[in-house]
C-alpha cells in the first residue's frame, strides 16, 4: 500500500513549470570516413563555425566526438547549438542564404586543398526544451577535461502515445527530479521536433570520466524511486529504441 501510495503521488503531483521561455536545440552530427575529414570538421569548427555563431549570438556552443571515433567506421563529430527561439533557426539560414555559392566564403566552403570531401553527410535534429527544463544547465561543479564523459541519449517511442508517456515520465514522473537528486550533471532534455527518427527524445548528462559515469547509474539502477518510476504501467513499453553515445568535449568548444 505505501509503494502505491508513494506512485500515486510521483505521478500526481507535477514539478511547477518555469516560467522561463523554453530553449530550441539544433543538434548537428558531421558523418566522415577518415580521421583526415574529422580533422578537416575539427578545424571548421574552432577557426570558422563557432566563431560564426558567437558573432550571431550563440553564446554556447558544444562540439563532442564520441570516445570510440578512432575505431569506428562512421566517425562523427557532433555539434550542440542552443538557441532562445525557433525563430533563430530562421536568422541561420538566411546568413547561409546570402552566401555567394561560387564564391570562397569559409562559412560553407570546406573542401580540403585536394579538393577532396571534408565530411559524408550532415546529420540535423531540432528539438525543443522539456518544460521542466526549460533552459539548459549551466551549473556545474565538473570541470572540463579530457578524462569528462558526456552522455547523450535518444529515445525513441513506438507510437505518439507511448513517447509523449516517455516525456510524461521524466516531467511529471519526476524522473528529472531524480537525475538532480543523485547529481547527474544533466545538460538538457528535449523533445525532438524535426529529425530523421520520430517520435523522440534526447537528453545529455556528463561525468567525471567513465568510472564516475558507471557508479552513477549503478546507484540510478538500485534507487527506490527509480524502482517504483519505472515499473508504474503507464510507463511500460514506452521505449523501441534506445541509443546511447559516450563523448569528450573539443577543447576549443564552449562545454
Amino acid at each position: 500500500m505505501t509503494a502505491m501510495l508513494l506512485a500515486f503521488s510521483i505521478c500526481s503531483i507535477a514539478k511547477p513549470v518555469s516560467n522561463n521561455p523554453r530553449e530550441y536545440y539544433m543538434i548537428q552530427v558531421y558523418h566522415c570516413t577518415s580521421q583526415k575529414q574529422i580533422n578537416t570538421i575539427d578545424a571548421f569548427m574552432k577557426s570558422v563555425y563557432l566563431p560564426h555563431l558567437h558573432s550571431v549570438g550563440v553564446s554556447k556552443v558544444g562540439v563532442f566526438e564520441p570516445v570510440d571515433n578512432d575505431t569506428a567506421a562512421d566517425k562523427r563529430l557532433m555539434v550542440w547549438i542552443p538557441l532562445k527561439s525557433i525563430n533563430e533557426i530562421d536568422k541561420l539560414d538566411n546568413i547561409i542564404e546570402q552566401l555567394d555559392p561560387m564564391g570562397n566564403n569559409t562559412l560553407i566552403h570546406l573542401e580540403n586543398g585536394d579538393s577532396s570531401l571534408p565530411y559524408s553527410r550532415i546529420e540535423t535534429t531540432i528539438a525543443k526544451a522539456f518544460k521542466n527544463q526549460p533552459q539548459f544547465s549551466t551549473k556545474s561543479d565538473l570541470v572540463k577535461s579530457s578524462a569528462r564523459i558526456y552522455e547523450f541519449r535518444s529515445y525513441e517511442g513506438p507510437t505518439e502515445d507511448m513517447y509523449l508517456r516517455k516525456v510524461h515520465m521524466f516531467n511529471e514522473g519526476k524522473e528529472i527530479d531524480l537525475f538532480n537528486k543523485l547529481n547527474f550533471n544533466a545538460i538538457f532534455y528535449a523533445k525532438v521536433i524535426a529529425g530523421s527518427r520520430m517520435p523522440n527524445l534526447v537528453y545529455m548528462t556528463s561525468f567525471n570520466n567513465m568510472d564516475d559515469r558507471n557508479a552513477h547509474w549503478k546507484i540510478f539502477g538500485e534507487d527506490p524511486t527509480w524502482k517504483i518510476i519505472s515499473n508504474l504501467p503507464q510507463y511500460l513499453k514506452t521505449i523501441s529504441k534506445a541509443d546511447i553515445i559516450l563523448m569528450t568535449a573539443k577543447d576549443y568548444a564552449d562545454f
